[in-house]
């Protein structure tokens, strides 16, 4: 499963709780391995003794018992939806049953409040003295979730746990680096495909549109951290906007850079690389700029090693960008962890004190944009481990010349 269940109930025990509420769409994810369909909560108590609960609506059962079923057996329905089950006639498949009982089980209830629920189940659980952590990533102030367990368990005292999740979060599970490499896998073989359509006169759109559909041959899924926007990508001078992910008719010259950052979404875990080629033969300054941002970001993933600082690391890197020939260069972070919700702590940056972890995935960048000219791109997903950090992109040395 996702959920790093040792972790968690490590940051339970030393901080005094009881157990944990995930909230958050990302976070109840994270736990069950369920998105969520509507508002949910997932209840994580510290005690293995006491079963997890899942409360989640009637409406969005399928994914339950279909697409992508918990490891979490007690799962509780709400709402109002209808799925008419008193017809079924064997042979029913077992997803079919599956649904029949979720349906069923609404149906005697007839639960309507997730919060009742949940309030229902931290009693019959025996969870009613004590702190327990809840998620308020999502959740305001004023949300009823806050009062409503105090007032029905006043033993128990409610805390926020959004810092604890992502604490949590920060060291993957096997499971978790599996999704994060298939989503590089995939994003890196849909590159390779896009490059191989190099044309001189394509324009971004062209190119961005066999990109995308390469990433939903390959199983991946079209999803990027900026929303409503395309892939990452831009030719030219163009590529000095950072993130630009509005690809437009603009078509390929000689002498151009075709930059891309980001990737695809591999059963809800996302890709965030980058890479710089050239179509025919770049100018030298270019190349001399290309090698900076390379040994600096080299720089940083050969310190990444558990037990050594963040804010140490970005140091290093910027220097080492400086003193390979960009001596103007500035940054506000050469990195960041990654994971389910796009960017985890640490971030790679002059104020981050965190230690790294065995286990974190790390994305390295020392990225340059300069108008006028263009902007330049080296970031790989990298592991910290004991041995050494290991890269599960592809590791390229070199500015990549096409065409």
């Amino acid at each position: 499963m996702m959920f790093n269940r040792e972790r968690a109930e490590e940051v339970m025990v030393r901080d005094g709780l009881e157990a944990l509420i995930a909230a958050s769409p990302a976070n109840v994810f994270y736990a069950t391995d369920v998105y969520p369909y509507g508002r949910s909560y997932a209840l994580l108590p510290l005690d293995r003794g006491v079963e997890p609960a899942l409360v989640t609506p009637i409406s969005g059962s399928t994914p339950v018992v279909l697409m992508s079923p918990p490891w979490i057996r007690d799962v509780r329905y709400y709402g109002e939806f209808y799925v008419v089950t008193r017809f079924a006639e064997e042979p029913l498949s077992e997803e079919e049953r599956r649904l029949i009982e979720a349906q069923e089980s609404w149906e005697r209830s007839r639960d309507s409040d997730a919060v009742d629920i949940l309030v229902k189940l931290l009693e019959e659980k025996g969870i009613k003295k004590g702190r327990i952590g809840l998620d308020d990533s999502n959740l305001r102030r004023d949300d009823p979730l806050w009062n409503r367990i105090g007032i029905s368990l006043p033993g128990l005292e409610v805390v926020p746990a959004a810092g604890l999740f992502k604490e949590i979060r920060m060291v993957k599970t096997d499971e978790e680096i599996r999704r994060l490499q298939e989503a590089v896998r995939i994003t890196e073989a849909a590159w390779e495909e896009a490059l191989g359509s190099v044309r001189g006169g394509m324009t971004e759109k062209e190119f961005s549109g066999t990109f995308m559909s390469a990433i939903a041959s390959k199983g991946g899924v079209n999803q990027t951290y900026l929303g409503i926007y395309w892939p990452p990508i831009a030719f030219g001078r163009r590529t000095a906007f950072s993130d630009i992910a509005q690809p437009s008719g603009y078509r390929l010259r000689r002498g151009d850079i075709i930059r891309f950052d980001g990737g695809c979404a591999y059963m809800g875990y996302p890709c965030d690389m980058g890479r710089t080629v050239v179509y025919g033969e770049p100018e030298e300054r270019l190349v001399r700029f290309w090698r900076a941002i390379f040994e600096g970001e080299n720089m940083a993933v050969s310190l990444a090693e558990p037990g050594v600082r963040a804010s140490s690391i970005f140091e290093a890197a910027v220097q080492e960008v400086r003193r390979n020939g960009i001596g103007h260069y500035a940054r506000h972070h050469t990195g960041h962890g990654w994971g389910i919700d796009g960017y985890d702590p640490p971030t790679i940056g002059p104020k981050d004190g965190t230690l790294l972890e065995e286990g974190m995935a790390l994305c390295f960048e020392t990225p340059y944009y300069e108008v006028g000219r263009g902007g330049l791109i080296h970031e790989d997903v990298v592991m910290v481990t004991e041995k050494g950090p290991r890269y599960l992109t592809k590791f390229e040395d070199e500015l990549r010349i096409v065409g």
